[in-house]
Order: C-alpha cells, then structure tokens, then sequence
C-alpha cells in the first residue's frame, strides 16, 4: 500500500470538509457540505480513513472558529466508520446510494440530536438549522424529538450530495487516482 498517497488524499479530504463546512456557515446553508471528505476517504480507503478524516476536519473547524464541529466530530467519526463499511470495496451504484446513504445517517443523526439537545439545547451555527429545531420543539416532539428529526432530514440530504458527488468522482476519474497499490518491482522495469 502506498501511504504517502493515502496520506495526501486524506489531507486533501480534510480540506474539503473544512471548505465545505466554510461555505455552509458563510451562506447559511440548511445543509452541511462537511462531509464530502469524509464520503471521499471511506468510500476509497475504507472505514478507518473515513472516521480519521471526520475526526481531524471537525477539530481544524473547531479551532478555525465553529466550536461546535468539535463536538460533532462524534457523528462524523461514527459516519465515516459506517460509510466505508457500507462503500468501501463495493460496486457503487446510485440505486443502492440512496439506501446505504440512509443507513450512515441514521446513527449519526441519533448522536447528533444528543449533542445538539443536551450539550447545547438545541442551538448551533447551523442558523437555519437552529430555527426549525426551536420552532418544532413548540410540538408534540419536543426537543430532542425535533433536533432528531431535522438532523436526520437534513443530514440524508447533505451525505446524499456527498455521496453522489463522491460516487461521480470515482466513477470518472481514472483508477489510479484511487489505486493504493505499489507497483512490483517488475511492472516498475516493464514501464
């Protein structure tokens, strides 16, 4: 396995998930766009490279200004490990994106509204975000019932974006771009 090349796509995923994250907080967006990094390193290098990346961008962003992505680094990591169990190493069509993308949201959204709920009472940066989680806990799903279902909406919408865009790039790109294995000393001499 080739490490300095793992090491640089995961670099490069880190930037993109803080760009993303930036972009989101400048416009105030209801979705994310601090995970298509993370999307990127599991779906390429598997489980471990995805929760890594989620990890390292949610303390960057923490320390560039969003205090709030280091407590939800928690979800990022938990996203990241389940996205490359469920991507990495599999045939990537975008029928089966739309269930599998579901099934990494799913527990990163329960720790989400946890953390939003009980750390924070339901406010974040995430401005729009913020609004509809107050204005639902006035309902019958109070608050934690409101954090829940706003992460899980919004965050399916934000992983599915990071992962189609990912399943694109992958797709398109050539297979060295994600080909981690050295060449033998025989395919060097032959090239």
């Amino acid at each position: 396995m080739n490490k300095t090349k793992k090491l640089v796509l995961m670099a490069a995923a880190v930037a993109i998930n803080i760009v993303g994250s930036k972009i989101s907080l400048m416009l105030s967006l209801p979705i994310f766009l601090d995970s298509i990094g993370t999307i990127l390193a599991a779906i390429t290098m598997g489980p471990l490279a995805g929760g890594l990346v989620a990890l390292v961008g949610g303390l960057i962003n923490g320390a560039l200004g969003d205090i709030y992505a280091i407590y939800f680094s928690v979800s990022g990591i938990i996203m990241g490990i389940v996205a490359g169990l469920l991507f990495y190493k599999k045939k990537l069509t975008y029928v089966s994106d739309l269930w599998k993308t579901f099934l990494v949201v799913l527990p990163a959204s329960m720790v989400s509204a946890c953390i939003e709920t009980f750390l924070f009472g339901g406010i974040t940066s995430a401005v729009v975000t913020t609004f509809i989680v107050q204005a639902l806990a006035q309902t019958a799903l109070k608050l934690l019932g409101s954090a829940f279902v706003t992460q899980l909406v919004t965050d399916y919408i934000d992983k599915l974006i990071a992962v189609v865009l990912v399943t694109v790039c992958v797709k398109h790109l050539p297979k060295e771009v994600f080909s981690f294995e050295e060449k033998r000393v025989s395919e060097k001499k032959a090239a």
